[in-house]
């Protein structure tokens, strides 16, 4: 239920309205979480490190970002199957990447990530990253356009962000 305001020629009178249906969307903790540790990297260099276990503080191995992919291609970069996997990243009409943390032979908690708040384009890799790597924020040089990346990056990644500019 929630309650509406509205003006009734100057009554300011409260009506019920309830709405039938779906919850409202609620972003994943891991998007937040995410999104402001993307946010203190603009203050200055010393923010730019992001450490994922603090990002998704949960068990877990390995994790994982598809991007332009389909559900089955998700499926086989895992290694094993996840009955929970979107059919295509990203959703249709959506410009996003998904990111899932593995623990062993299941997805642990996953994510997506809209790239409005920062790209995760170049974080393509194909047995995904351990738990303990690095990762940084770096900058596109012409529009400050947040792309995460490891430390050191990998030739792959190189290429990408040389590619954005970044």
């Amino acid at each position: 239920m929630y309650a509406v305001q509205y003006s009734d020629f100057g009554k300011g009178t409260t009506s019920t309205v309830r709405i039938e249906g779906a919850p409202p969307a609620q972003a994943s903790p891991i998007t937040i979480r995410l999104a402001e540790a993307i946010g203190r990297a603009s203050i200055g260099s010393r923010f730019r490190g992001i450490d994922l276990a603090r990002v998704a503080p949960f068990g877990w191995d390995r994790v994982y970002v598809f991007r332009d992919t389909t559900g089955e291609e998700i499926q086989k970069r895992l290694g094993f199957d996840w009955p929970g996997a979107p059919p295509a990243v990203p959703r249709s009409g959506e410009r996003e990447s998904l990111i899932a943390f593995a623990d062993g032979g299941r997805v642990a908690q996953s994510a997506f990530f809209s790239d409005a708040v920062g790209h995760l384009d170049c974080l393509g890799a194909e047995r995904g990253y351990p738990r303990g790597t690095r990762f940084v924020v770096r900058y596109t040089r012409q529009a400050h356009v947040p792309y995460l990346a490891t430390a050191p990056p990998d030739p792959a990644q190189q290429a990408c962000l040389r590619a954005v500019g970044a």
